[in-house]
């Protein structure tokens, strides 16, 4: 049986969170293995076929690992609620090398999802395991912001673990943050973009493009964007740019997802005179509805002050599987995908530049 470490994993059938571990989940299984899954949640253990999932109950584990994000959560916001969310991922990890050291007895390897925390209980709970851990992107950067942090990265390369990481430019400040190459000090490293379900997330007909805007109720040139409403998706210069376009052609906007900045992004919508819809958080075969009825999707993600940015935006390689021309700022791992068809990278933070490649796309 392979144990697998996650904090966010799909709560149900229509739940985006965590999609990504549950497709790499679903391939171990198809491959003829049983899985435990170990993450945060509600709710007593459940099985999904060969999968068997066990949730860790925390107080806040919809806000830190669900809503809007852990180093969000961790990061913003008044000093006592960043208190408080530090006391409760302390507890919820606590919680997990628990757990996990009490099963990992049936376990003949270990997959982590996230650096922080759950490769660190695998490497500290599993030593003699076979360990695959998975970095994202905001673990990375959580990691060289917590204190030791060089000493954590260095403690997972020297306990053996094949690092998976989701971008280059994610291995390369990995390996700037243990201050030598992971390989010198016993690690073994990839790159592998995160799954996605190619069976939703694929070109559609013309005419299931047009019955699905009917359905949607798009009647107009449709941008799309999609992950949880925070500051580094950089939404708010999305909304600036679609205000900056003559008012008789602005497209309508639609983001899917929820989190802290909605009440932001409506009033910035109102005040740019943009037709902003925000239809919440949708299923991942909802997305795949959005994204072929739209007309083009835009991630305009941002580098924040604090030098973190997106590792390689898993929706991005979605929008692109489905068809829809693409445009993306050039931070992170987003570079790497350039040269590839329907895909326009523009600077970050410039409203004017992306507005431009909208009408251009419009056109």
């Amino acid at each position: 049986m392979i144990g697998v470490l996650c904090t966010s994993y799909p709560r149900g059938p229509d739940d985006h969170a965590g999609s990504f571990v549950r497709t790499r989940v679903r391939a171990l299984a198809g491959a003829g293995q049983a899985v435990e899954v170990i993450a945060a949640g509600v709710g007593s253990a459940g099985s999904e076929g060969d999968v068997r999932v066990l949730r860790i109950p925390a107080a806040s584990a919809a806000d830190i690992f669900y809503a809007g994000g852990a180093p969000e959560a961790l990061e913003t916001g008044a000093l006592g609620q960043r208190v408080r969310a530090w006391l409760e991922a302390a507890h919820f990890t606590a919680r997990m090398m628990a757990l996990a050291a009490q099963r990992a007895a049936g376990w003949s390897a270990v997959e982590s999802h996230w650096l922080v925390p759950s490769a660190l209980v695998a490497c500290a709970v599993a030593p003699h395991l076979r360990h695959r851990a998975h970095a994202h992107g905001g673990d990375v950067f959580l990691l060289a912001r917590l204190p030791g942090g060089a000493s954590l990265a260095r403690f997972l390369c020297r306990s053996r673990v094949e690092l998976v990481f989701a971008s280059a430019d994610l291995r390369d400040r990995f390996a700037r943050l243990c201050g030598d190459a992971p390989e010198a000090l016993g690690a073994r490293t990839c790159v592998q973009p995160a799954p996605y379900d190619s069976l939703l997330f694929r070109p559609r007909p013309a005419g299931e493009h047009h019955s699905l805007r009917r359905r949607l109720r798009l009647e107009r040139f449709t941008v799309l964007a999609a992950g949880r409403l925070v500051p580094i998706k950089g939404y708010d210069v999305l909304v600036r740019a679609l205000g900056h376009l003559p008012p008789q052609a602005r497209p309508t906007l639609v983001i899917a997802g929820t989190g802290p900045e909605e009440l932001r992004l409506r009033r910035l919508a109102f005040a740019c005179a943009v037709d902003l819809r925000l239809p919440g958080l949708v299923s991942p075969a909802t997305l795949a509805d959005w994204m072929a009825g739209a007309d083009l999707f835009v991630h305009p993600c941002r580098l924040l002050p604090n030098g973190r940015s997106e590792g390689a935006p898993l929706v991005v390689r979605e929008a692109l599987a489905a068809g829809l021309p693409v445009i993306a700022s050039a931070v992170g791992g987003l570079p790497e995908l350039a040269g590839q068809q329907r895909l326009t990278l523009v600077a970050p933070e410039d409203p004017s530049a992306l507005a431009a490649e909208i009408a251009l796309a419009m056109a």
